[in-house]
Formats: C-alpha cells, structure tokens, sequence
C-alpha cells in the first residue's frame, strides 16, 4: 500500500536538527561560563594581608576644611589567637553568619543564588548572600562598594582562600578583622568595648550578644536599640539550637545580658563631643553608617564656623561658669542657606553629671512665649494687621481655652486692656495671645511653625494641638528655634538646617555634598511685619538685655515657662538667628540663681548669653536692615509704661470678647474696611482708648493679607498661663 507523502517525514529531522543546535548552545554557553570562570579563578591572585585596606579614622573639620573638631571611629583593634575564643562565642558567630561554615567551599551556592535573584529583580547589589570567607575576603582585601565585579572577584578570593588557608585561620582572621560597633575591631576589643572584660571570661550569652551586633553593629547595640537587639540574639541562640551546638534546656535558661555604657574617646571631651554626635546622626541619615565612618579614611567638612563656635562656648561659660546647674543649649542658624554655623551642647560631653550626654542645642523643652511669633505669623497671613486691638486685660476667660475654667493670665498680673499686637508681642500679653490663637486655630499655627523649620511633634495625647502652644506648652529644641526664626530672617523662606557641608573620601574626592531643600512657609510681607513687631521686644519690650552694643537692627522674643522651669531667648539679625535656652537638667525652677532674685526670665541671663554670642558674632560685619514693615503707619520710638495691675485676687477675669470686627479708634481694622468678619481678631469695643499712646503704627494696612503659602507651627515664651500639657523634662 502507498502511503501518501504529507511532509511529515520532512518535519522530523527539521526538528531534531532543532534540538541538537539548542543543545549545542546550552553546551558552548556552559563552557563558556566554565571558562570564564577558570580564567577568572587563575587570573585572580589573594593580596597579602598587610596590604588589604586597613581602617582609617573619619575626621571632622570645621566649615575652613582643615581646622581639626574631632574624629569618628578611631582604629581599636587587638589581634587574639582562635584558641583564646570560647567554643560558646565562636559558634554564636557561626550561627549569626554561617551555619555551614565547616562544610561549605568558602563560597555558599544557595546562597548565591538567592542573593542574585533578589539583586536582579532590586536592580542592584543590596543583598549578600556571603559566607564568612567571603566577608572576610571583602573586609581584607576588597572595597565596601556593592557592585557585580567587586562581588565576582569577592567568590573568587574567597574559593582560593578556602583552598590554601584552614577554616581555622580564616575564622581566627575573620574574628580579628569584623567590626562589632562601639568602635571595636575584632572580638578581643569588643568584649572590652560591651562587658568590660577579657574576651575568655565571655559566657555564651554575651557571645551571643556581639554575635547579633556582627551584621548591622548601629542597629543592634543593645543600648540604641534593645529591641531589636534582643530580637537578633534570639534569632543567635535558636540557630545554635538547630545546629545542635546547644540544648534547648539551656537556651531557655539564658537570659539577655547587660552591657556596659560605652566608654567615650576623649575626642568626645568638652562642648565639641555634641557636635561630633550630631555630626555622627546627621551622616546617618545620609547613608553614612558607623561601619562605613570607622573604617574608610573620609573627611567630613562641617557648616561650623570656627569663630563663632568659640564665641558660642565663650558665652555660656561667661555667664554660667562651670556650675552644673543651670545649664544652657545654644544653636546658630544662617539665614538663606539653613548652615548651623553654632552649637553649644553642654560644657563636656564625657562628664559625669546627670545629663552630660544629652546635646541641650537639641534637646526639646517648653518655649514658653518664644513660640508667640508663629502664632502672630499666623494671623498675618490670615489678613489680621499689627493695629488690630484687643482686651489684654487679665485674668480672662477664653472660651475654648480649656485649661482651668479657660482662664488665662498674664505673667505678673499685667494689664493691656487696649492692645495691638505691636505692643502685645513687645511686653508678651498672655491673654491677647490666647484670643489670638482662637481666631485662627490652634492647629494653623502648628502648621506654619513646621513649614518655617520647627521639627518636633507640636501635638499632644490624640494628635490634638492644644491651644496653649501659642504659650509654648509643647516642646521645642534650640535648633528648631533658631532654625524658625532664621525663615523671618530670610523673609519667609526656609532652608533646611543642616551640620554637613560635604564629605571626601581618602583621595579628596567629594562623595557627599549637601542639598538643603528650600521652601516659602510665608509671604515675605508677613516676614516683614512680624520681624517689625519683634524689634519693639528688643528695643522697649521684655528683650531690652539682647539688645547689641553697636545699635544694629535686632529682632527677638524672650519665653519664660510656668514656674520658671525655662527661659529662652531666641532672635535674629538680617545675617544670623541663634536661640538660647536655660534650664536645670533636673526641672527644677530656675530660682536661687546667684545674682538674680526670684525666678529667671527670658528677658534676663537667656538674653545676656544671647548678645555676649550675637556680639562677638556680628564683629565685623556690615550692619544690616530688615525689610521696610508692610502696613501703614508711623512708628513709635518708645513704650511707655503700662498701669500698675490691680491685686490678682479682687479681679474677677474678664470674659473674652466675641470674634466679630469692632473699628478701633483710630481708623477701622483691616477687615472691617474689606467687609470680612472672619478676618478680624476679637477686638475691644470702642470706648476712648486709655492716656497711653499706642506704640505701633496709628493707621491700617489696606487690603486684607493674601494667606502664605505653607504655613508653620508656633511656640511660645513667656508663660503664665496653665499648659495642656506638663513641661518636658531632661531624661
């Protein structure tokens, strides 16, 4: 029978010609690679160890780039045999790293693999994948850079070293060579740097503990981050368990071990020791971890200026001496760039007093009446003008106030039964302050405070922001004040504060330079007409001691807490904003002060500490203006004198006007005249204003301010008034 050719006798051998040139493909691509790879291993020679890349100190310099402020992680290193390492201790650092260090071929296929795969699909090296020879072959001889070459050349260093070195030598070399934080290079100087003893003496707890700190010592340190901390030793003890190096009994009977407050360099001695930590936290954040700082060589060019440092550290002494208490924190800020050009942590970061480590240029407490600025930029920004008069009679009742009957006083009593908010800011009028925040809410002003550079959290318990932070009842740091001020120095522009100016590496090639952001948190014409109404503080306000010698424009708030608990000052000229905190590291009222009765105010040492710096800051330079003010108006060349107050107890508090515009006496307010109610603060009724003639402007801006863009959260200074919330204190 004839069978009928359909073509299928031709497809047959078209097919398997196929499958042969595939096979043959997957056979030329597998010697290709093999050869490659062999070309690879026999081209690739291991360096000798006194040539791998050694750790070299990370040293600080001021803004000149050569004057010496400190360094950051000094070479402490101290080679011990494997011999002298525990059994316990050595398999705690197997478990951590390598379970199957004993039996892999230096290099570990599965986990090659994985970290291949979730590289590629990352689009990057970002996963390891290593074993301990590897690490070690990196840590030796290579870079810390994450790219495929580095790691090709990493596998194959690491296959040779496994073939010419016993697993002993390389884990006795690897245990002498790993960082574990704290600045301690291998395990002999670690158990030093946590426990404070001989390595021999470790129990397998305390192996364990720097075995977790072996892969990311910052995030593990027991001390930083306890929790994660004991998460990963746990992690440790369990993989000694599974690897049978350990009874389950007995890892149930261990218990996480203490460990010892780091030991400081003496590098870290004196006021300098702050700004190296904060210098430390700020390269953090941009990715250079301790690891990375400890062993690379960089030089990290700081925005301190030498000079002004001095003055900063010359000017608390002055006033201060060396008691322990008070205590002060000053923070410096350049206007338009957001450079930290000053600052002054506390007199010795090694001491021994109770709050020698924390930095007070940093540290957040009550601002009491220096945060009233934001609250007045606030209201500008909502069209409210600086002639706009209140009642800042007191005590007074503020419906919504919600603090003791929502009653609030002035400090002292003060009486401002007709008062603009010139002359509120100037002599810092409590009652007239809480109407004002009212008006154009709590939470706006948290906003626009933000936006002009105030970084902690400006609410309370709920999220809620209370309205007593026109009063700065909710905590602030020097930087942030500074930082705050400097954006009305700038007319309403803010730049990011920053301590970081540029990093090189070894060769003096830039591998960081900083890009503070720039954003406007208000109109320059709010800037302008509160910057006008904070100089009346400095020149006939609660700010007169801050006033410099050469008569050069100032603007400032002073800020006092209840009870006298804090005192700040806080103030600017066109060129500099430096803040000035006063404090007791324990809380306690600033009361008994040698050479001041009573409680100390803001207007008093706070202020002397700030004009000593502003001072010898401003030597030299051209004496600048600020900005023209905005609305209309002639402006008053002295204040005069308020009423002496009646006795607080026979003086029922004066409820609070209700919000609706009411002309004042000279001319009708700003949004009487637009026909825009919600754009007036409350305002006194019209009644023949008393025989003190106003301090600010007589006539009225026309028109109704345009709401800046961005607003910020303010804080307060000067505060009588009960706070939502209690006054921070120092940890």
């Amino acid at each position: 029978m004839t069978v009928p050719d359909d073509g299928s006798r031709a497809a047959a051998p078209a097919r398997s010609r196929g499958r042969t040139i595939v096979g043959w493909t997957i056979v030329g691509a597998f010697v290709l690679v093999v050869g490659l790879g062999l070309l690879g291993y026999l081209t690739t020679s291991i360096p000798a160890p006194s040539s791998f890349a050694t750790a070299q100190t990370s040293i600080i310099t001021y803004a000149d780039g050569k004057t010496e402020l400190g360094r950051l992680g000094s070479l402490n290193r101290i080679a011990v045999p494997l011999s002298q390492v525990p059994l316990g201790v050595r398999r705690a650092v197997l478990a951590a790293e390598d379970r199957n260090y004993y039996r892999e071929p230096g290099v570990s296929p599965q986990g090659i693999m994985r970290a291949l795969w979730a590289n590629f699909r990352g689009g990057s090296i970002s996963q390891g994948g290593s074993t301990i020879t590897q690490q070690y072959a990196k840590n030796a001889f290579l870079t810390q850079q994450r790219t495929w070459t580095r790691k090709i050349k990493e596998i194959f260093i690491a296959v040779k070293l496994d073939r010419t070195a016993s697993k002993d030598q390389i884990l006795e070399d690897y245990l002498n060579t790993i960082y574990f934080g704290r600045g301690a290079y291998g395990i002999s100087t670690a158990a030093q740097a946590y426990f404070g003893k001989p390595l021999s003496q470790l129990s397998v707890a305390q192996g364990a503990v720097l075995a977790a700190a072996v892969q990311a010592p910052s995030l593990y340190d027991p001390q930083k981050h306890p929790a994660a901390a004991r998460q990963r030793w746990q992690y440790v003890i369990d993989g000694m368990v599974t690897q049978g190096w350990l009874s389950a009994a007995d890892a149930a009977a261990l218990r996480f071990p203490s460990v010892r407050t780091p030991v400081r360099k003496n590098s870290l001695g004196g006021p300098a020791g702050h700004v190296v930590e904060a210098v430390g936290a700020e390269l953090a954040a941009h990715g250079f971890d301790e690891d990375r700082l400890a062993q690379h060589g960089y030089r990290v060019v700081t925005t301190l200026d030498r000079r002004l440092q001095q003055a900063a550290v010359t000017a608390v002494t002055l006033r201060l001496g060396r008691r322990s208490n008070p205590v002060s924190g000053l923070a410096a800020v350049q206007p338009g760039s957001g450079r930290i050009v000053a600052m002054y942590g506390g007199r010795d970061y090694t001491g021994h007093q109770p709050a020698a480590q924390i930095n007070l240029a940093l540290n957040r407490r009550p601002p009491g009446s220096s945060f009233k600025p934001y609250t007045l930029a606030t209201a500008l920004g909502q069209g409210i003008s600086l002639n706009t008069v209140f009642d800042g009679s007191s005590p007074m009742v503020v419906p919504g106030w919600g603090s003791k009957g929502n009653v609030v006083r002035n400090d002292g009593g003060e009486q401002c039964p007709r008062c603009d908010l010139v002359r509120a800011t100037a002599l810092s009028v409590n009652t007239v302050f809480a109407q004002l925040v009212m008006q154009v809410e709590p939470a706006s002003v948290a906003t626009l405070a933000k936006a002009a550079g105030v970084s902690a959290p400006l609410t309370i318990s709920g999220g809620m922001v209370p309205p007593s932070i026109t009063l700065g009842t909710v905590g602030v740091s020097p930087l942030d004040q500074a930082a705050g001020l400097a954006t009305f120095a700038d007319g309403g522009e803010h730049v990011a504060p920053h301590l970081v100016d540029k990093v090189l590496d070894s060769n003096g090639r830039s591998v960081y330079t900083a890009k503070p952001a720039r954003d406007r948190a208000f109109s320059a014409d709010v800037a302008a007409d509160a910057t006008y109404a904070m100089t009346k503080v400095v020149q006939y306000g609660t700010g007169t001691r801050a006033a410099l010698p050469d008569g050069r424009p100032v603007a400032g708030k002073t800020g006092t807490t209840t009870n006298n608990t804090d005192a700040w000052f806080v103030g600017f000229t066109p060129q500099l904003s430096a803040a000035v905190w006063l404090g007791n590291v324990d809380n306690a009222p600033l009361t008994n002060v040698a050479g001041y009765s009573g409680g100390i105010y803001g207007g008093q040492l706070p202020a002397r500490i700030w004009r000593s710096f502003m001072t010898a800051a401003m030597e030299g330079k051209a004496v600048q203006d600020f900005p023209s003010a905005v609305f209309a108006g002639s402006t008053s060349s002295g204040l005069p004198p308020l009423p002496p107050p009646p006795p607080t107890q026979s003086t029922p508090p004066t409820q609070s006007p209700p919000l609706t515009p009411v002309p004042t006496t000279s001319a009708p307010s700003p949004s009487a005249s637009s026909g825009s109610p919600s754009a007036t603060p409350s305002a006194v009724a019209s009644t023949p204003a008393p025989p003190v003639p106003p301090i600010a402007p007589t006539g009225v801006r026309t028109g109704v301010r345009t709401p800046a863009a961005s607003p910020a959260t303010p804080t307060s200074g000067r505060t009588s008034a009960q706070p939502a919330t209690p006054p921070t204190v120092l940890p």
